[in-house]
């Protein structure tokens, strides 16, 4: 009888010990509400959200985009000054992420931001750079992408001509992804070359160098930079709530 007793008194304690250890987590986005149970002997509350923080931060921009002058004036004021709050925000920013302390299952997404971090950072200072220093600025950039800069050491007729070259490769580009639609490609090709006309009559100057450092070039740069695909991201982000929640994670949504 007393083994009984102490047997069952046993199972009692671990019952109450594995609610203890279940905790409660909550969270939401910007349509849904989720929850689930965690074991709170493996981590803490903080590590979870600064684990779903890493995998949000996985599909936007980290850096504040400084490089998109809308006026002479605003094209003129670009400076080291610049490069230097650059430098001092990235510093931040990558030191913010360094001291997050996650769950194990995300640290390699932990390095992967870090990496995505960085290459934002080395293309809003080329940018700057293209601005403020174009020489220096061909010299660190990737092959494929200071074609759109180097005319900016040669002349107005360079820039001139590689900003209606660029219009025209977009254009081709652009076109891929509704091949087969020729009446759409038409009237995209016009709408184009409409934006291009009106620009170059109203600033020749300003909107060629604007295009090309703060739309081709840029966009060049972000295409070589690391960054990972969002959907595997999601997947990651679904895998990570089962191994934390199991079967008690819930979510709920609006209807859209």
């Amino acid at each position: 009888m007393m083994k009984a007793v102490t047997v069952a008194a046993l199972l009692a304690s671990m019952a109450v010990t594995t609610i203890a250890q279940a905790q409660t987590y909550k969270w939401q986005d910007d349509f849904c509400s989720m929850q689930g149970y965690f074991d709170s002997k493996k981590y803490t509350a903080k590590q979870i959200e600064n684990s779903h923080y890493v995998l949000d931060q996985l599909n936007t921009l980290n850096l504040e985009i400084r490089h998109t002058p809308q006026s002479v004036a605003e094209m003129k004021q670009l400076s080291n000054k610049d490069l230097e709050a650059l430098n001092i925000e990235y510093a931040q920013v990558k030191n913010k992420v360094e001291k997050l302390k996650v769950v194990p299952q995300v640290q390699k997404s932990k390095q992967d931001l870090l990496k995505t971090i960085d290459g934002e950072y080395t293309t809003n200072k080329l940018v700057l750079l293209a601005y403020v220093n174009p020489a220096e600025a061909i010299k660190q950039s990737p092959a494929m992408c200071k074609t759109y800069i180097e005319p900016l050491l040669q002349s107005e007729s360079a820039v001139q001509n590689r900003w209606r070259k660029a219009v025209e490769e977009g254009i081709k580009e652009s076109a891929k992804d509704y091949a087969d639609d020729p009446d759409l490609i038409k009237s995209q090709r016009k709408l184009a070359m409409d934006r291009y006309q009106e620009e170059k009559a109203t600033n020749a100057s300003f909107y060629a160098k604007q295009d090309l450092i703060s739309y081709h070039f840029n966009n060049c740069l972000v295409n070589t930079a690391y960054r990972l695909d969002s959907e595997d991201v999601f997947k990651d982000s679904q895998k990570l709530n089962k191994a934390l929640f199991g079967k008690s994670f819930k979510q709920m949504c609006d209807e859209p």
